[in-house]
């Protein structure tokens, strides 16, 4: 029989499933959520700061334009992490945490 290929998840087996529910609240009830700041890195503030000049320059040039997928996942990366681009709350239906 041939081997699957690599998948993108480990899989993990779990024989004692109430041991790793009391792990899992434990360390959840412990860590409280910290959102992360992207605008706070120097790779955001450099993209942020050059892109617009970057795209007039690359769309008015020899050079041949950019794919729209990269456009597409630059724009998407400033959006990220940044509140005013909306955001999703989630809370569990039986501890509320």
């Amino acid at each position: 029989m041939a081997k699957p290929g690599p998948t993108p998840f480990r899989s993990i087996e779990v024989a004692d499933r109430s041991a790793l529910a009391t792990r899992t609240v434990a360390s959840s009830a412990a860590a409280k959520y910290e959102r992360h700041r992207p605008e706070d890195t120097l790779l955001y503030k450099t993209i942020q700061a050059h892109w617009r000049t970057f795209l007039a320059e690359v769309s008015g040039g020899a050079e041949p334009e950019l794919p729209r997928f990269v456009i597409e996942e630059v724009e998407a990366f400033l959006k990220c992490g940044i509140l005013a681009h909306g955001f999703l709350r989630v809370v569990c239906d039986e501890c509320h945490d």
